[in-house]
C-alpha cells in the first residue's frame, strides 16, 4: 500500500515582490489590484501561518510520497517563488519525497515562464524519468504506482485569461514516457482539472483548452487517476460520462474555509481518500470527509 499526501494552491507572496518597470505593461497590474482591492488577499491573509502548520502535519504523518499541483504563488515573482519554497519545505530531509508541477499562478506572466522560476525553486520536487532533457513529462515511481507530472500551465496575456494548454508535443512525449513504464497504477498529477463538478469543462478562460484531447491520450496511456487543483473547493468524480479515468481535486490548502489537503492510501487499485481540514481554534488540520475511488487500467486476470 502507498500513503500519499496531496496539496494545492497555497498562493503564497512576498513583501517586497521585486515589481520592474515592465511589469506595469502585464497582467501582474490586474492581479495585484485583484489581491490589494477586490477580495484575494483577504481570502489569503492567513496563508503563511496555514501552510506553515501544513507543513509540519506533512512530516509527521508517515507518507510515502507528497504531490503538490500548484500555484505556490500569488503574481509568478521569483521572490515569491523563493518564499513559497521555503514555507513548503522544499528540500527539507524531515520532509518525505514529493512531486510538484506549476499552476497558472506560477507562470503568471512570460518572464516567470521563460525564467523557469517554478523549476528552480522546486528542483527537488521534480526529480523523475524523462523524454530526453525535456522537463515534461516525468515521472516516479512510488511502491507500485506511478506518478506522472504533466505541465497543464502557461502564461496568459489577457488579464481575465486563466487558462491552459498541455499541447501535443508534451502529449507526444507522454506516450513515448508511459510506453517505457512498468506495470502498475499511472496517476497524473497537474494543476488543471479536465472536467468541473458538472462533469463539464470550465468556461473558456478558465479551463484547460484542450482537456479533450489530453483526456484522450492520457487514457491511451493507462492512466487510471487526474489529481489536480485550480479550482479552490474540493471534489471528487468517479470515471464515467467523459472521463475514463476519475479526477480528484483537492482545492486551496490555504484559502479561507476552504483550507485542506488530501492523504490517499492506495491499495493495489483502489484509493480511500481522507481530507484533512485546518482548524483555526486548534492551529492544527484534523480529519473530515472520506471517499473511496477505483482507479482505472486495473489489468485483467489472465
Amino acid at each position: 500500500m502507498v500513503k500519499l499526501a496531496h496539496f494545492s494552491d497555497v498562493h503564497l507572496t512576498a513583501r517586497p515582490m521585486g515589481w520592474a518597470g515592465g511589469d506595469l505593461l502585464t497582467k501582474r497590474v490586474t492581479g495585484w489590484f485583484n489581491l490589494a482591492a477586490l477580495g484575494r488577499g483577504k481570502r489569503f491573509q492567513h496563508a503563511p501561518t496555514v501552510a506553515d502548520v501544513l507543513r509540519r502535519d506533512l512530516a509527521t504523518r508517515g507518507y510515502d510520497h507528497l504531490v503538490f499541483s500548484g500555484d505556490a504563488t500569488m503574481l509568478g515573482f521569483e521572490s515569491e517563488m523563493t518564499l513559497a519554497a521555503r514555507v513548503l519545505g522544499v528540500g527539507d530531509l524531515s520532509l518525505p519525497p514529493a512531486i510538484a508541477v506549476p499552476g497558472n499562478h506560477d507562470v503568471y506572466v512570460a518572464s516567470s515562464e521563460k525564467g523557469r522560476f517554478f523549476e528552480a525553486a522546486f528542483a527537488p520536487w521534480q526529480q523523475g524519468r524523462r523524454v530526453g532533457e525535456h522537463q515534461y513529462p516525468f515521472a516516479t515511481k512510488v511502491g507500485h504506482v506511478w506518478l506522472i507530472a504533466v505541465n497543464s500551465a502557461r502564461s496568459n496575456k489577457n488579464p481575465i485569461d486563466a487558462s491552459g494548454r498541455v499541447g501535443r508535443a508534451q502529449l507526444d512525449r507522454l506516450r513515448e514516457l508511459t510506453a517505457g513504464l512498468e506495470a502498475g497504477p499511472r496517476v497524473v498529477v497537474s494543476h488543471y482539472p479536465i472536467l468541473e463538478p458538472g462533469r463539464k469543462p470550465e468556461p473558456w478562460f478558465h479551463r484547460l483548452r484542450d482537456w479533450d484531447r489530453v483526456r484522450d491520450v492520457a487514457a491511451a496511456c493507462g492512466v487510471g487517476l487526474w489529481l489536480h487543483g485550480h479550482k479552490h473547493g474540493w471534489y471528487v468524480l468517479p470515471s464515467g460520462d467523459n472521463l475514463p479515468f476519475p479526477p480528484v481535486c483537492v482545492g486551496s490548502s490555504t484559502q479561507s474555509n476552504r483550507w485542506g489537503y488530501h492523504e490517499y492510501a492506495i491499495d493495489g487499485w483502489r484509493l480511500k481518500g481522507q481530507r484533512r481540514v485546518y482548524d483555526p481554534a486548534s492551529g492544527a488540520f484534523t480529519d473530515a470527509d472520506t471517499f473511496e475511488l477505483k482507479l482505472a487500467g486495473e489489468p485483467r486476470p489472465s
